[in-house]
């Protein structure tokens, strides 16, 4: 029999910080944003500050930590203003502004635990404490999370109500063993752009040549965060907006995780890398490292140089040829579906959200209220066309 038990308390998320680290180690769907160094700078940032409560489900088999499912319970707002006592996971439901983006979060699960974990799971929800909640919203996840339709299974056979939707999805590259192989994978239009942009870099460095720099200690890093955020900053303000680096929430998120990457932090690295030309940084990726995969989390470019000259797409395709040399096994760009993106893209997987409704009649209540709402407005914007 499995023991399942649920904390409100977050001094637990370090405390349970060792089984964590060697209950990751046993998952078959461990990534990045659920380790204990991403999950407990995000609480420390938004936890508090934003009038949350941890809900840290743990599911033991006998001595053994074989699920933990993080979450975080506030009252949020329906349209129209309806209160509705929301848990999600933990990691994600920051306002727009100060996104984090946790991709591929999800609860964390011994390899082929997943049924029993969820159902372990399911009746914790269904049978805990009572008019607590009203909805559960686990956004961002794979949808080749192996837990996904064990979970949605296992709510229904409790009585709770839940949906699984496409939310977005995540262009990636399963890498071949040489850069020729990639290139060829591409077809002959998309390699061409690829070769191209590569081209066309060399050609506008000139004599002197560029320079692919690449933080590997904290001097490094304060000056790679320098680079990233200013070309960040400005790609986004030539486009009228202001970049997620003007968010203070969202620079103090990275500046705890950042250098604890560097350090090879929960078996995740740090790649920050930057692309110079005559002196002057052009480009700038923020990637992480993690089981054989490199994930990219964010960037910045130049907007004034020539326009044959694509910084971004040279920047991308120097990463791939390096994670190719490195041996890694797949270059995922995360979520959305740019352009750029699927052009160097082989493959896509999807993100997918699970929504689910507590049995009790105030959740229903609750949820009659929002699909009334949202009918009423979608009748409105019909008149108004």
């Amino acid at each position: 029999m499995l023991r399942t038990s649920v904390s409100t308390d977050p001094a637990d998320l370090a405390r349970l910080t060792p089984r964590w680290r060697t209950l990751l180690g046993r998952a078959a769907h461990a990534q990045p944003v659920m380790t204990p160094l991403w999950q407990c700078a995000w609480w420390n940032v938004f936890g508090a500050a934003e009038r949350r409560t941890p809900w840290i489900v743990t599911v033991e088999d006998g001595d053994a930590l074989v699920g933990m499912l993080l979450l975080s319970w506030r009252v949020a707002a329906h349209r129209a203003g309806i209160p509705v006592r929301r848990l999600e996971l933990l990691g994600t439901g920051e306002k727009e502004a100060d996104e984090i983006c946790s991709d591929y979060g999800g609860a964390i699960v011994a390899r082929g635990m997943e049924r029993e974990v969820a159902a372990a799971i399911a009746a914790t929800l269904r049978h805990g404490p009572p008019n607590r909640w009203d909805e559960l919203r686990m956004s961002s996840m794979s949808a080749e999370d192996p837990l996904v339709p064990e979970l949605v299974a296992a709510l229904g056979r409790n009585g709770i109500v839940t949906s699984v939707v496409t939310s977005g999805e995540c262009p990636y590259i399963p890498l071949p063993r040489t850069w020729d192989g990639y290139l060829q994978a591409l077809g002959s239009s998309r390699r061409y752009a690829v070769t191209r942009s590569l081209r066309e870099l060399d050609k506008w460095a000139g004599p002197g040549g560029w320079d692919l720099r690449r933080a590997r200690t904290a001097g490094e890093l304060t000056e790679g965060v320098r680079v990233l955020s200013e070309l960040h900053a400005e790609r986004w303000t030539s486009a009228g907006k202001s970049g997620v680096f003007s968010s203070e929430r969202f620079r103090r998120f990275h500046e705890i995780v950042m250098p604890r990457l560097l350090t090879g932090a929960d078996g995740a690295s740090l790649d920050l890398s930057w692309l110079v030309v005559r002196g002057e940084p052009i480009a700038a990726a923020y990637n992480v490292v993690h089981g054989g995969r490199l994930q990219f989390y964010q960037s910045g470019r130049r907007v004034d140089v020539p326009k044959n000259v694509r910084p971004g797409i040279a920047m991308h395709a120097l990463a791939i040829r390096t994670s190719i040399d490195a041996g890694l096994h797949e270059y995922d760009f995360l979520g959305g579906a740019s352009r750029y993106k699927r052009d160097l893209a082989l493959e896509a997987r999807n993100l997918v959200t699970l929504r689910a409704i507590a049995p009790g009649l105030r959740a229903r209540a609750v949820e009659t209220a929002r699909v009334l709402t949202e009918r009423a407005i979608a009748r409105l914007r019909a008149a108004s066309l």
